[in-house]
């Protein structure tokens, strides 16, 4: 299985956080490190998961009515523990210098809903080219009109579905939007599907999975599976005992 690591290392840093992407880069094991992303009241692309502020920071309210330079002002990582008291909520551009140079991809799942964020496609995929990732990243979202946006902005461009349920048409869908991945949660998943998705082209990931029993159910699925969760360590042990 191929490990995307959940909002960076997110089992031993907080979320959406450098630390936890410097984490999960230094680790050679993890192929893909995904993150979250909304658009400050400024237009600048911010990686934090919630549309609000509480659960990860001390601050309240939602993310788009803060400038970024208010949303510095903020620890993001003093909820998991005093030694990330310093950590902050970063922009995307300071993920993608930190990838600079990488092997690893990066999952890129836009916060968008109904337009919440206009010009958020826009900015990510004019920040993506700037750093010259088009091969580098896959961008998803569970907002399918802002899937395709993105890739008709550039289609250099890996983009993916996301899903809770087991829709109807999924080839169909993800040909409409130019998606060559989907994402799905993992109780939705069958080995059937997953055949019938890479018979077609198109790749298959599972989110979010951490308990060790499903790990290696799925593991006798397909080895071309993309497994998101917030304990790498815990795939990197059950492939090391196989």
């Amino acid at each position: 299985m191929k490990i995307i690591a959940h909002r960076g290392w997110s089992g031993q840093a907080p979320e959406n956080t450098l630390a936890a992407f410097r984490l999960a880069l230094d680790e050679p094991f993890i192929t893909e490190v995904e993150l979250d992303v909304h658009l400050s009241k400024d237009g600048i692309p911010v990686v934090i998961h919630d549309h609000t502020l509480e659960r990860t920071t001390n601050g309240r309210g939602a993310v788009r009515d803060y400038t970024f330079f208010e949303l510095q002002q903020l620890t993001a990582g003093s909820w998991f523990g005093q030694e990330f008291m310093a950590e902050k909520i970063p922009s995307l551009e300071q993920v993608f210098q930190m990838f600079k140079g990488r092997t690893s991809r990066l999952v890129i799942e836009l916060k968008q809903t109904a337009d919440h964020y206009p010009g958020l496609e826009e900015a990510v995929v004019k920040l993506i080219q700037s750093y010259q990732l088009e091969r580098q990243v896959t961008v998803i979202s569970f907002d399918h009109i802002s899937v395709k946006t993105v890739k008709d902005a550039d289609a250099a461009i890996e983009t993916g579905l996301v899903y809770l349920g087991r829709p109807t048409l999924l080839v169909e869908q993800a040909r409409y939007t130019g998606a060559s991945f989907i994402s799905m949660h993992y109780a939705y998943i069958t080995e059937s599907l997953i055949n019938e998705l890479i018979q077609a082209g198109i790749k298959i990931g599972v989110w979010t999975v951490d308990d060790e029993d499903t790990l290696n159910k799925l593991a006798s699925f397909h080895d071309e599976l993309r497994v998101t969760t917030n304990y790498p360590e815990r795939i990197i042990a059950l492939q090391a005992a196989h």
